[in-house]
């Protein structure tokens, strides 16, 4: 009987204290915008360093699978620096050897796109490719469905 009384006053307590809560948050939408504006901010920085984290996590397996396939150190660490976290060497010769519409790049979602679009940046700004002289090879890349 004592725990149904204290179950009851429970139960009483939590609900009177509720609209009271919700009263407060009511009457200053100010101070409510404040905080919700700071959780979002939080979120997103969370959000960023578990990206950053899980980004460190995977440089060491992309290297050593850059190492095995090409053994340049300079150009591996810096692909490997410049790939995105969801994106392993693997994936990245994959990306740099299919075609665009191999890829199915126009059906792809607009974070998938994002991916290969920093893959080929990642490539460009890591490789020292050098085409037929006089062929304006970075007009020629341009207008390719896959770089090579």
């Amino acid at each position: 009987m004592q725990k149904k009384i204290r179950l009851l006053s429970l139960l009483v307590l939590v609900s009177m204290s509720v609209p009271a809560s919700l009263g407060w948050a009511a009457e200053d939408p100010k101070k409510q915008a404040e905080l919700l504006e700071k959780i979002e901010k939080l979120e997103r920085q969370i959000n960023e360093l578990t990206a950053l984290k899980l980004q460190r996590q995977a440089l060491p397996v992309k290297r050593e699978q850059c190492m095995k396939a090409v053994g340049v150190e300079s150009y591996c660490t810096c692909v490997v620096e410049k790939l995105p976290a969801r994106v392993d060497y693997k994936q990245f010769v994959h990306i740099l050897l299919t075609p665009a519409a191999e890829l199915g790049y126009d059906k792809m979602a607009t974070e998938q796109k994002q991916d290969v679009d920093a893959t080929l940046v990642a490539w460009a700004k890591c490789v020292d490719y050098k085409g037929p002289q006089g062929s304006g090879i970075i007009e020629t890349i341009m207008q390719r469905d896959t770089l090579f």
